[in-house]
């Protein structure tokens, strides 16, 4: 979806997210009152691991240390076994405006992560004075 205005365009683009290897999501039913937050539970690798080369985290093996090595994504994204979308939405603009400041257009344009709590949000800055707003919506399959 997009919208101009004089001097300003706005822009919203809909992210679906994917776990991480090893993970899978869910949308948690329980009646309780944060009913509806994204589930993360572990998945069974093992049948792949040894194709693949990819870790178990379910059932590792002697000497494999899974859960120190995929703990910085999980510490980042999630709170306990749930993802955390404040923490997301902080990730996803750190990343995005770290890969911003390599492309070219970096040069001629500014990129400003917006305060936001339900989606991510940029402010891309023109010298000719133009403004673009990008939102970028967060979803789960």
């Amino acid at each position: 979806d997009w919208s101009t205005q004089e001097n300003s365009s706005t822009y919203r683009l809909l992210v679906i997210l994917r776990p991480p290897p090893g993970h899978s999501f869910s949308l948690d039913t329980t009646e309780q009152p944060q009913a509806g937050r994204i589930r993360v539970a572990l998945e069974c690798l093992c049948p792949e691991e040894q194709l693949l080369g990819k870790i178990c985290f379910l059932h590792p093996y002697a000497g494999q240390r899974p859960r120190e090595q995929g703990s910085y994504l999980l510490d980042t994204l999630y709170t306990g076994c749930f993802l955390d979308l404040e923490k997301v939405i902080c990730w996803v603009q750190m990343v995005v405006v770290s890969a911003w400041q390599l492309l070219p257009q970096s040069l001629h344009c500014q990129l400003t992560a917006l305060p936001s709590e339900k989606c991510c949000r940029f402010q891309l800055s023109s010298p000719s004075g133009m403004q673009s707003t990008i939102e970028m919506a967060l979803a789960v399959q």
